[in-house]
């Protein structure tokens, strides 16, 4: 069983990044659509394919969403899109900020992520189909022929 779970990781993962493909292109595409006040691209270049922490090798998650890793300096400052992603997804609340001793009055909404989940969502359960069959199948002959050997 231990030596099925290492063969099964390797194509899950494969596997499941080439699924998410479709939904990872539709993001950056909506975030490239946004009408953002300011908009320097730090946002679509940070989306990627990522395993979520702490998911198991047999069982593993992936998701699309901002790389931790990125930063980068612009016109405005330094811009990590992890740190800001969801208020743009999700939008803000009036909100009291210090530094200015004002209101802000919030903002509003403007997902990216989630249309491209939903345009996406059958697309990427077809393709992980049509590649885990083959994978999988590959994986099991390559340990039916090393147990014939032992």
């Amino acid at each position: 069983m231990r030596e099925l779970s290492r063969q099964i990781a390797v194509p899950l993962g494969a596997t499941s990044r080439f699924a998410l493909q479709p939904t990872l292109r539709a993001a950056k595409a909506n975030v490239r659509a946004l009408p953002l006040k300011e908009s320097t691209g730090t946002l679509a270049a940070s989306l990627v394919i990522k395993q979520k922490p702490r998911t198991s090798k047999v069982n593993p998650t992936f998701q699309v969403g901002p790389n931790a890793a990125v930063q980068r300096a612009t016109q405005y400052g330094s811009r990590r899109p992890v740190r800001y992603a969801h208020l743009i997804e999700f939008g803000t609340a009036p909100h009291y900020q210090p530094e200015r001793g004002a209101v802000h009055p919030g903002t509003r909404p403007m997902p990216f992520l989630t249309p491209a989940y939903f345009a996406t969502r059958e697309d990427v359960v077809k393709r992980f189909g049509q590649k885990i069959g083959p994978e999988m199948e590959k994986r099991a002959a390559k340990l039916a022929k090393k147990a014939g050997k032992t």
